[in-house]
């Protein structure tokens, strides 16, 4: 780990060189050799280094998370880890209540129900072998049409020391499909986290190829 990584880590953290150096059994000194290039920390202790930074990008994706739902930044809800709906933003209860679902009533519902109640369940299976609950994939994408009203939801893992804690999930954009009655999962893609960021596509409905020429509404 380059010298420069170590300082960001560390101020990241709030602490101190020496404070770092008592959590890695070293002195200020070695701490001090290692941010300025002069030394490299052993594999043991970079691979300890490595473990601090991983846990500080998931409390700060965790935190992120919570304040996207509770300052209501956008259509957002947060599932914990076996994906039962605890929190949901403002905009995500109007976007609930605009189709037909009482946000009160969710609170709490599983996967499965939730999918049934909003009127798409194969949902549930293509959440489940997109391996975004086993830490394979980094996105899960859906496009739904309700009755002509067309949205995007996106989902994060959130996780904690490697293990799935929670799920955010929020509303990339709203659009207009042609004028229909159909309630329909259109569209679901996933990344994968052995892929270089491209989507993989899991399913197309029979409007997914409106999806790209359609103007968002949000």
């Amino acid at each position: 780990m380059e010298g420069a990584r170590i300082r960001d880590l560390r101020r990241r953290l709030g602490i101190t060189q020496s404070q770092l150096g008592d959590q890695l059994g070293v002195d200020q000194g070695t701490v001090s050799r290692w941010e300025r290039g002069v030394e490299n920390p052993r594999p043991a202790r970079q691979s300890t280094l490595r473990n601090m930074l991983l846990r500080d990008d998931e409390q700060r994706h965790l935190v992120r998370s919570i304040s996207l739902v509770r300052n209501d930044l956008m259509p957002a809800t947060l599932l914990d880890s076996r994906l039962r709906l605890r929190e949901a933003s403002a905009s995500a209860r109007r976007h609930f209540r605009d189709r037909g679902c009482e946000p009160s009533k969710m609170i709490g519902t599983g996967l499965d129900r939730y999918a049934d109640m909003m009127g798409f369940p194969e949902l549930a299976d293509h959440v489940r072998h997109s391996g975004l609950l086993c830490g394979d994939a980094l996105l899960f994408r859906f496009t739904i049409n309700f009755r002509g009203k067309g949205h995007t939801t996106v989902w994060e893992p959130i996780l904690k020391d490697g293990h799935l804690v929670q799920v955010l999930n929020y509303v990339s954009c709203y659009f207009a499909f042609p004028a229909n009655t159909e309630v329909s999962l259109e569209q679901v893609d996933v990344v994968s986290a052995d892929s270089d960021g491209a989507m993989t596509a899991l399913h197309r409905g029979t409007r997914a190829d409106l999806i790209g020429a359609l103007a968002p509404l949000y």
